[in-house]
């Protein structure tokens, strides 16, 4: 491709043609603006530089072009960024409602604590008032005295035969298993960087509004089609995550767990595995004959 035509893929911020992947190679071997200036001087001698100093006599001629081609790689992995980031956050909070409202899954709570009260029965332990999430996947460690069962086993076989209510809570925590795959820190840090890109489009707007070249596409395209619709999707995600927090907070204290001491992460991983465990036990012919959690 002609070097004049990039440049005018580039001023005109030509979506059709320019990729993703062209724009992250230009700013990667980009040289710097005081690199570039240099090279403006052999312009008079274009025919006789090599294809890299060509390449950059041709692309010195575009203003700002670094902070340029950053803002139109945003625009064009915005969309991206956007459909990546909701459904974490959706998943989170339908989890967080599910765990907290689910009436089976508190039932089910409230038969652990009363079994593990009657094993416990005369120990320091005896007459708990309640137990940590993170201790659930822990009952099929509990072993019969033949070995061939796990308390996990006897729990699945006791609903299966007198509290068949309570197996529905399977189908209530139907989001744990897509929320235990959500880095609570990697979605705070993608919002940081999206509103950090924001900022510095709109600084970037100001500036090249003042560019003569009627070439030059870059303020019309940016600030009408694209910054007013960014700025918007951004303060949603925003508003949306921050209600996370606070279903995510409020969930944690209904259960009373430390906020510190588990991510969002590991309490629905524990919370997954454990209902992925209670299937398996439950799905087998026979509960004592189960040996699958046998260690």
């Amino acid at each position: 491709m002609p070097y004049e035509e990039i440049r005018k893929m580039i001023l005109e911020v030509d979506e059709d043609q320019l990729t993703e992947p062209m724009i992250q190679t230009l700013v990667k071997h980009l040289p710097e603006q005081e690199q570039l200036n240099t090279l403006v001087k052999y312009k008079s001698e274009y025919a006789n530089l090599s294809e890299p100093e060509q390449f950059g006599v041709v692309m010195s001629s575009v203003k700002y072009l670094r902070p340029r081609l950053n803002s139109i790689l945003f625009k064009l992995q915005f969309e991206e960024q956007v459909n990546n980031l909701r459904p974490d956050i959706m998943a989170v909070n339908a989890a967080c409602d599910e765990v907290r409202k689910s009436k089976p899954f508190s039932r089910l709570l409230e038969l652990i604590l009363l079994m593990g009260n009657f094993m416990n029965a005369g120990s320091r332990n005896a007459q708990s008032f309640g137990f940590n999430l993170s201790s659930l996947c822990k009952l099929k460690d509990t072993k019969s005295a033949d070995q061939k069962s796990t308390l996990l086993n006897f729990l699945a076989e006791i609903c299966e035969e007198k509290y068949p209510e309570v197996l529905k809570f399977v189908d209530d925590l139907q989001h744990v298993d897509r929320a235990s795959r959500v880095s609570a820190e990697n979605l705070e840090k993608s919002l940081r960087q999206m509103e950090k890109h924001l900022l510095q489009l709109e600084k970037d707007l100001n500036t090249f509004s003042s560019t003569d070249d009627q070439q030059d596409l870059f303020h019309s395209k940016m600030a009408i089609s694209f910054h007013t619709f960014a700025r918007d999707q951004y303060q949603k995600l925003k508003i949306m995550h921050s209600n996370m927090v606070t279903l995510y907070l409020n969930m944690l204290e209904f259960f009373a767990i430390d906020s510190k001491k588990i991510s969002v992460e590991e309490l629905f991983t524990d919370l997954s595995n454990f209902r992925a465990m209670f299937m398996v036990s439950r799905d087998s012919d026979s509960a004592h004959n189960h040996s699958l959690y046998i260690i």
